[in-house]
């Protein structure tokens, strides 16, 4: 086992090595494919001046699609060219491999994406020695000095839900959340579960009636919206926190014939999570900006490039879509 992964770590830093070696090319060239789509004459596109390295998990996510597509749409305003590496969720190691091999290329910039129960301080500190600057994304603020991290909080997140189901069911709503299979420990401590909670409250008599921890795999949502109606069959609200529990839990409710009976508040959007809220079977779903997120994530590089000092935590904000359409 041990000689396996020493086989991995071997193969992955001669791959990036071989990277930066040809780093001026590689810049040159990604510089070009992000003004392809902008500017006609990409002759007169000097080669990109800064170098940056993402690191995220290998997710379908539209959280992560639209935080990639931030982070390109903000490389092409600094004149940086980006290199991704993704890691399975399942095996964050992967993530710290990445981070390691990022400093001894020295790269000019690290975007990252950072669990809630990971650390920024450490990271930020090692990056500056190696001169590289260090900037974490991702949704809930990591534990203890969360300097310049940038995110959406699953706080606000499970407040705003939570305000939209007691306003349609009031007092007599009994919630289902499922939460993200890449969280852990006490589900009762999460954010998300808290901000939910925290709604209720202004609602004397709505309650949370089912808890279930989402699991990994493409069937992920609908394995946990079943089984939360098999175990809480009073339930008649659900509350998800991914898209592919969101869009588990449409199709179960209208297998089980609970379309109108079982309101659903689901996170961010993808065509499918529209369809359902067009035919009435999602009631509304909570976008993050993470395209915001991107975007910032790159000026916030820039900045810190630029000689700023202490650069402050971000928050992005976040819509709810509805079959009436966008509300704040």
């Amino acid at each position: 086992m041990k000689r396996a992964a020493w086989i991995l770590t071997v193969v992955f830093g001669l791959a990036f090595l071989g990277a930066t070696l040809l780093n001026a090319d590689l810049i040159g060239k990604s510089r070009e494919a992000l003004a392809s789509g902008v500017l006609r004459d990409k002759s007169s596109i000097p080669p990109a001046r800064y170098h940056l390295i993402v690191v995220i998990p290998d997710s379908d996510d539209s959280f992560f699609r639209g935080l990639l597509k931030g982070i390109n749409d903000g490389a092409a305003e600094v004149d940086a060219a980006v290199q991704i590496f993704s890691y399975p969720g399942a095996t964050p190691a992967e993530a710290e491999r990445y981070f390691e091999l990022s400093l001894k290329a020295r790269v000019d910039g690290l975007i990252m994406y950072i669990p809630r129960n990971d650390s920024v301080a450490g990271r930020a500190e090692r990056a500056a020695r190696n001169g590289v600057v260090f900037v974490p994304v991702g949704t809930d603020a990591p534990l203890g000095t969360s300097s310049g991290f940038i995110g959406s909080s699953s706080l606000e997140q499970g407040l705003k839900g939570g305000s939209i189901i007691c306003a349609s069911l009031g007092s007599s709503a009994r919630i289902g959340v499922i939460l993200p299979a890449t969280s852990s420990g006490d589900p009762q401590a999460e954010l998300l579960y808290r901000g939910i909670a925290t709604a209720l409250r202004t609602y004397p008599g709505s309650a949370i009636s089912g808890l279930i921890r989402s699991r990994t795999g493409v069937l992920s949502g609908e394995e946990a919206a079943a089984a939360m109606f098999r175990s809480y069959p009073s339930i008649n609200a659900l509350f998800c926190s991914t898209v592919r529990d969101t869009i588990g839990a449409a199709q179960v409710v209208v297998e089980l014939n609970k379309v109108g009976k079982v309101l659903i508040v689901g996170v961010d959007e993808t065509p499918e999570i529209l369809r359902y809220i067009d035919k009435g079977v999602i009631a509304a779903t909570i976008v993050r900006n993470s395209h915001w997120i991107g975007m910032e994530a790159v000026r916030a590089y820039y900045r810190a490039k630029a000689g700023q000092k202490g650069l402050a935590a971000r928050e992005a904000g976040f819509v709810v879509r509805t079959a009436k359409g966008v509300e704040p």
